[in-house]
């Protein structure tokens, strides 16, 4: 059963770092950091993510300013008072052998004051309409201050020890607001033709890699295949941002899409594969490497994915929260022990680690197998009150409590 694994067990040789696999751990956000500082709950889950056994874990969403977090409890990236704890988070996760990349982002016209206590902003006015949120227009000032927040993160990282940085150009955060027409409604030198609503982009990058030319293929971008609205981006445009990126020398892209505002269009699309079809085609057209993911909940559905060349990686994610054992299982031949997320099997069944659908907005995860926080965050009882959440979804999914998916 194993010699079928051939493909997603091969190493890779990227930017000078060894991929002992081709399995990465798709960006995850705990919500867990204190005044922006990494913590221990993040060292402790990361760490423990390391362990899977994937070649790269991914840090998801930290913000380049206490402005560009998406919550209150985000992980903040630039200043230079968050550097130690940085380094403590990437070494970590190496001491555990595997690599790591910290994603950076800007919430943008999409943040929530509720959530943040931060006044929105974006490339132009923007009403979000789920939230009932009038973002304002960045001035030039404003702009260049958040170029400054990206390329002082994008050094920060990469001193930090970490192996790449990845920036997240999708799902309509402010970096991807600036690329979309959608969003970006300016009539000066950042809006308008194609060119000028990368301009933002180009500037961070050429910044940064004057600073640090070690940093060029260094740099992954998340980009967004579909957004579902008619000036949003799609495949097409999709690739064409794919052309101008790869004069920087990207080190991946991941192939990612949707918007809040068009998120049941995003799930569709995840459940029904289409993710891995955009992957495929941003592969077509470009020699950098291509990380497929969304909904992949096996090795043997990576594997296959690997094998007519969708990508060159798979990504996982919530697989990996409700079962961090997942690939040990897989390749010891032991996936009737694996426990599924429940989310990928009854939709909308918990979103216990999309942390900003729930009130308390604490990350956590209902299966027994997946890392709990410590003591000061859940208590005993919630853990078994989590437990016994899971295990009536469990007899209500499978119509049998003993039943474990297999995968």
């Amino acid at each position: 059963m194993k010699k079928k694994l051939f493909y997603i067990k091969e190493k890779k040789i990227l930017s000078g770092k060894i991929f002992k696999n081709r399995i990465i751990s798709s960006p995850i956000s705990i919500n867990l950091s204190k005044n922006g500082y990494v913590t221990k709950e993040n060292i402790s889950f990361f760490s423990n993510l390391a362990k899977s056994g994937v070649a790269m874990v991914t840090i998801g969403a930290a913000g380049v300013s206490k402005q560009a977090s998406d919550t209150l409890n985000g992980m903040i990236v630039g200043e230079k008072k968050y550097f130690k704890k940085l380094k403590k988070l990437s070494n970590s996760i190496k001491k555990n052998k595997a690599l790591v990349s910290l994603q950076l982002f800007h919430v943008g016209a999409q943040g929530n004051p509720t959530h943040t206590k931060q006044k929105i902003i974006g490339p132009s006015k923007y009403y979000f309409k789920e939230i009932n949120n009038h973002a304002r227009a960045l001035t030039k000032n404003e702009i260049y201050k958040i170029k400054n927040d990206f390329v002082n993160a994008i050094i920060q990282a990469y001193n930090s020890n970490f192996d790449f940085i990845e920036l997240h150009l999708a799902h309509g955060y402010l970096l991807h607001e600036f690329i979309s027409s959608h969003f970006n409604k300016r009539k000066d030198n950042y809006g308008g033709k194609f060119e000028n609503r990368l301009r933002l982009i180009n500037e961070i990058l050429n910044e940064a890699y004057a600073l640090n030319p070690v940093l060029k293929g260094k740099i992954g971008f998340r980009i967004s295949a579909n957004d579902y609205v008619e000036k949003g981006l799609n495949i097409i445009r999709a690739t064409k941002l794919v052309k101008h990126l790869e004069q920087f020398e990207p080190a991946y892209f991941v192939v990612t899409a949707g918007l809040y505002e068009t998120a049941k269009f995003k799930y569709i699309d995840m459940k029904n594969g289409e993710y891995w079809n955009y992957a495929k085609k941003i592969k077509k057209i470009t020699s950098v490497p291509v990380i497929a993911q969304g909904g992949i909940t096996d090795l043997y559905t990576g594997n296959n994915l690997l094998k007519k060349k969708f990508g060159d990686f798979i990504g996982l994610a919530q697989s990996l929260i409700a079962d961090p054992d997942l690939i040990k299982k897989t390749l010891s031949e032991k996936e009737d022990e694996i426990i599924p997320c429940i989310a990928h099997i009854k939709v909308g069944a918990c979103h216990r680690c999309r942390y900003i659908k729930q009130k308390k907005q604490v990350f956590s995860c209902i299966t027994p197998t997946s890392w709990k926080p410590g003591s000061r965050l859940l208590k005993k009882d919630e853990i078994k009150k989590d437990l016994k959440i899971w295990e009536n979804l469990n007899k209500e999914i499978y119509k049998n409590k003993d039943t474990i998916r297999k995968t």
